[in-house]
């Protein structure tokens, strides 16, 4: 897919960017760093239909080639958006593993947060919340891409 959105890059050449099998209206790289063991998506993508495109980071954590993703620590995570320049993200997780971080495309827009935070249930987990998806969530999403 080309397009004019492209997904952030990190300023540290230590990352090796790999092809991702994500389908989305924009482009997502992967990115591996191999002494920190992080995983990182890159892409642009829609979650909220008022907020338009926005730049997101996946973030996690491996003991090596054949292991089970984990999360990684808040300090890793923030280390991660300094260096993809998303300082200033908001971090909203709907999975127990993956840290994700959202900035919007459009500067005014940052610092927004996402309508679903008030509306789901939380789990924290020391440093880290997240949201698990419902079915209620999967049909809120699924009525703002315009789905029946």
């Amino acid at each position: 897919m080309q397009s004019v959105l492209q997904p952030k890059l990190p300023n540290n050449p230590a990352w090796r960017a790999f092809q991702v099998a994500i389908e989305t209206d924009y482009p997502a790289i992967g990115f591996y760093h191999a002494r920190l063991d992080l995983y990182v998506i890159s892409a642009v993508e829609v979650a909220e239909q008022e907020i338009g495109p926005e730049y997101h980071l996946s973030i996690s954590k491996t003991k090596g080639p054949f292991s089970q993703p984990r999360r990684c620590s808040l300090t890793e995570a923030k280390l991660v958006c300094k260096q993809f320049g998303m300082e200033g993200s908001k971090e909203d997780n709907h999975s127990s593993i993956i840290r994700n971080y959202w900035m919007p495309v459009n500067e005014s827009l940052i610092g927004i947060e996402c309508e679903c935070k008030d509306q789901e249930a939380v789990i924290r987990e020391g440093d880290f919340e997240w949201r698990p998806l419902t079915q209620a969530n999967a049909d809120r999403a699924k009525a703002l891409q315009g789905g029946e």
